[in-house]
Order: C-alpha cells, then sequence, then structure tokens
C-alpha cells in the first residue's frame, strides 16, 4: 500500500518576474513615476489653466499622454500584468464595489446640475464618465501600486511586507494624485485636501490586496454618477474641469464628440495591430 502525502501547494508565480537586468531597479521605478507625476501636472494645467481647452478635447489629450506614458512604462517594466492583476482579484473588487457604493452614495447627497440630454449625454457617461474614471485611476492609482511591487522586487509575502506595500502605495499615489490635481485652478488652496482623501479611499483595494483592480472599478463608477448628478460640477470636484463661471463650456459640442469617436477608433485599431506584443506584455507567449 503506497501513502500519497498531500503536496505543498503550488507558489504563485511572481509579479515581476523579468530578469534583474532588464527590469528597473527601486530608484529607477520611482524615476518612472515622478515623471508620470510630472506630466500629469504639466498635462492638467497646460490643458486648463493655460489653455482653457473645451473639456471633451482636454480629455483627448490627457489620455493619449497618459495612455503613452503608461505604455511606454509598462513595455519597459517586466511587470508580468496578469500576474498583478489575477491574484486577489476578486477580493480587490469587492473592496473597489465597497468604496465606490461610499463616494457614489456621497456624490448622489450633494446638489444636482443640469446634464446634456440624447446622443451627447449618452456620449458623455462613456467619454467623461466612464474612460475618464478608468484613465484616472490607472495613472493615480493602478501606476503607483505597480512601481510599489517593483520597489519591492514583487515581493509582498509577511506581514512586514505587506504594511510596507500598503503605505508605499499611499505615498506614491498621493505624489501623483496632489501632482495632477495642483494643475487645476479648482484644488489650489484648501480644496486640495479633497482629491487626497479621495485617493487615500481609492488606494484601499490594493493596500488590502496587492491588486489595484478594484481602485478602477470604484472610479469608473464614481466618474459616472457624477456625470449624471453634477455635469457641471459640485462641492467635492469630481469632475475637472468644471463647467462653472470660472470654466465656461468652451465651443465644441459635436466637432469634440466626433474627434473623441475617432480617438477611440484609433485606440481600439493600435491595440489590435499591437496584440501579439500586448500579448507578451500581460504574460502569455
Amino acid at each position: 500500500m503506497v501513502l500519497h502525502l498531500p503536496s505543498r501547494p503550488t507558489a504563485l508565480p511572481p509579479p515581476v518576474a523579468a530578469p534583474e537586468g532588464s527590469r528597473p531597479s527601486p530608484r529607477a521605478a520611482v524615476r518612472w513615476l515622478a515623471g508620470g507625476a510630472l506630466l500629469a501636472f504639466v498635462t492638467s494645467w497646460v490643458g486648463t489653466t493655460v489653455l482653457g481647452l473645451q473639456h471633451d478635447v482636454f480629455y483627448l489629450v490627457y489620455f493619449t499622454l497618459a495612455l503613452g506614458y503608461l505604455g511606454w512604462f509598462g513595455s519597459r517594466s517586466g511587470v508580468v500584468w496578469r500576474e498583478v492583476l489575477r491574484r486577489h482579484a476578486w477580493w480587490s473588487v469587492a473592496v473597489g464595489v465597497l468604496v465606490g457604493l461610499a463616494v457614489v452614495r456621497q456624490v448622489l447627497g450633494q446638489a444636482g446640475t443640469p446634464h446634456p440630454d440624447g446622443a451627447y449625454f449618452g456620449f458623455e457617461l462613456v467619454w467623461r464618465g466612464l474612460v475618464y474614471g478608468t484613465v484616472d485611476a490607472l495613472i493615480l492609482y493602478a501606476f503607483p501600486a505597480v512601481v510599489a511591487h517593483l520597489v519591492l522586487r514583487g515581493n509582498r509575502r509577511g506581514v512586514a511586507r505587506k504594511l510596507g506595500y500598503a503605505g508605499l502605495v499611499v505615498a506614491l499615489s498621493l505624489l501623483v494624485s496632489a501632482s495632477y490635481h495642483a494643475g487645476y485652478s479648482t484644488y489650489r488652496g484648501e480644496e486640495m485636501a479633497k482629491p487626497l482623501i479621495g485617493t487615500v479611499l481609492m488606494d484601499a483595494p490594493a493596500v488590502l490586496t496587492g491588486n489595484p483592480v478594484g481602485s478602477v472599478v470604484a472610479h469608473a463608477a464614481v466618474h459616472t454618477t457624477a456625470v449624471v448628478h453634477q455635469f457641471e460640477g459640485g462641492g467635492n470636484h469630481f469632475l475637472p474641469p468644471e463647467l462653472t463661471s470660472d470654466y465656461p463650456d468652451r465651443p465644441g459640442g459635436w466637432a469634440a464628440s466626433a474627434l473623441a469617436a475617432g480617438w477611440l477608433v484609433l485606440l481600439g485599431a493600435v491595440v489590435a495591430l499591437n496584440r501579439d506584443r500586448l500579448r507578451t506584455a500581460w504574460g502569455r507567449r
């Protein structure tokens, strides 16, 4: 009779799997983050404070620069994205849903503003709600979380490292968030505290699970709700640039919508043409 002893569970592959020499050092990873923070500030400051771009056109510029920088970082980071985003994914989403519900309730508890009707409103729900919320979450929360993984060389094992990772995520995320929001005139002075408090809340999924995907879910939900309830702006300023008397809605309308729609089509084409590279970066050969 042969006894089969239970085998030890197989360890999950590390989220940072590239050879040491082919991925950025912890110091270089932080420089990548500092570069992203600077880009976020320059984009929001020039686009809104200096040029006062129509909001949909500003988002087009912001999305292009932010996603381009994140793509560049992703191609150089050595991160196996599939391993980062699949670990504790459902726990991360669950935390994100709880955070999102809490902030959505706060949005709905404030005074509302009018919003456009018809097809343009549908477009704004996608563009200013879902897409803007997702891109914001990627650069403000997911990007710092991945940099924190690189700083710790992909090792979150043990209580001490988990706590260190959590503190690092919050610190790096606050740096990017403060830089980005400083470019908007809305957040100068005491108003800066509001997005920074929101940043700490939105970091909860990554802090608790090591996976930032829940932050994307929560932030996209909050942005979409704000488009419905506070299209022109509200007390906590969830949709910069706000379409108030200080930043009136610039001419654009359907022309801006057409540009944005074309941008989405172009993005889809770029993804399709680079699907092999994306599969490699995702961790599939």
